[in-house]
C-alpha cells in the first residue's frame, strides 16, 4: 500500500517572461476514516505550488475557479467548527467545518481527514494563514449581493470565482518560501512531492471514487530580490484525475 501522485495540467499565464512559477502539483492518498458511524474511505489531496527560484515565496492564493458549482462542495472537515455541539470533539462533517488551517484540534490524529487552506504551513494553532475578504463577496452566498458573515466558517468553498488567502508575516520570514513548507506524512507517506521546490497551498479532503474536479488558481509571489514588484502566475490542477491510487489507512 503506497502513496499515489497525480501531477496537474500547465497551462500557466504569468506577468513575467522570465516566471520562476513552474505547475500546480497535488498528491494523492487514500485514507479510512474510522467512527462510530463506521468506516468512511476518503483520499485526501494536498496541492502544492512548484517553483524552479531558491529564494521564491508565495504571498497570496487568490480567484479560485471551477466550470462546475458542484466542484465546490462535497469536502471534509475535522476541525473545531465540525463538533456537533461546543462539549463534543470535532467529528468527520461535509455540513461542518472551517477552511481555517488554526482549528484543527489535535492535529496529528484529525488534520489527516480535515479539508483547509494554507501557505505554506501545516495546520496547527500556530498556522497565520487567513481568509481575504472575498469570502464575504456575492455570489457567494446568493445573487442579490447578500454579505455572506461566515468568512471561511463553512465546509463548502465559496463559488464567486474571486476566493484568496494569504499569510500574515513579513516576506523575509514568509512561511510560502520554497523549503519551507513541512513535509506532513501519513501513515509514513508524504503528501508533498518534493518540499525543496513546492509550497504547499491546501489540502482537500473529498469521497473516494469522486467525479474529477478541475479548477484554476492564481498565486501572486516574490522572488526574493529587493525592490522588485511581486509577480503572478495562474495555473490549473485537477482533483480526482490521473492517479493510480492504492488504499493506505491513517489512523
Amino acid at each position: 500500500m503506497a502513496l499515489s501522485v497525480g501531477l496537474v495540467l500547465a497551462g500557466v499565464v504569468s506577468s513575467a517572461s522570465h516566471a520562476a512559477f513552474v505547475r500546480y502539483v497535488v498528491t494523492a492518498i487514500d485514507v479510512e476514516h474510522e467512527g462510530a458511524a463506521g468506516s468512511t474511505p476518503l483520499t485526501v489531496y494536498t496541492l502544492s505550488a512548484r517553483f524552479d527560484g531558491p529564494k521564491d515565496a508565495v504571498i497570496l492564493a487568490f480567484r479560485l475557479k471551477s466550470d462546475k458549482p458542484d466542484s465546490f462542495a462535497g469536502f471534509w472537515h475535522k476541525d473545531a467548527l465540525s463538533a456537533p455541539s461546543e462539549d463534543e470533539l470535532p467529528a468527520l462533517s461535509q455540513t461542518k467545518g472551517t477552511w481555517s488551517p488554526a482549528q484543527v484540534l489535535r492535529p496529528k490524529q484529525n488534520r489527516p481527514f480535515d479539508s483547509y487552506l494554507t501557505i505554506g504551513g501545516l495546520a496547527m494553532t500556530a498556522n497565520g494563514t487567513i481568509a481575504d475578504p472575498s469570502w464575504s463577496k456575492a455570489p457567494a452566498t446568493s445573487p442579490d449581493g447578500t454579505p455572506d458573515t461566515r468568512g471561511w466558517s463553512r465546509a463548502d468553498l465559496p463559488a464567486n470565482g474571486i476566493t484568496g488567502w494569504y499569510a500574515v508575516a513579513a516576506p523575509a520570514n514568509t512561511p510560502g518560501r520554497v523549503g519551507t513548507s513541512p513535509q506532513d506524512e501519513i501513515n509514513g507517506k508524504p503528501t508533498l512531492e518534493n518540499p525543496a521546490t513546492d509550497v504547499r497551498l491546501a489540502q482537500f479532503v473529498l469521497s473516494r471514487g469522486h467525479a474529477p474536479r478541475e479548477f484554476t488558481l492564481t498565486v501572486a509571489f516574490s522572488d526574493g530580490t529587493e525592490g522588485k514588484p511581486q509577480e503572478y502566475a495562474t495555473g490549473t490542477f485537477v482533483l480526482g484525475a490521473g492517479a493510480v491510487k492504492e488504499t493506505r489507512d491513517a489512523k
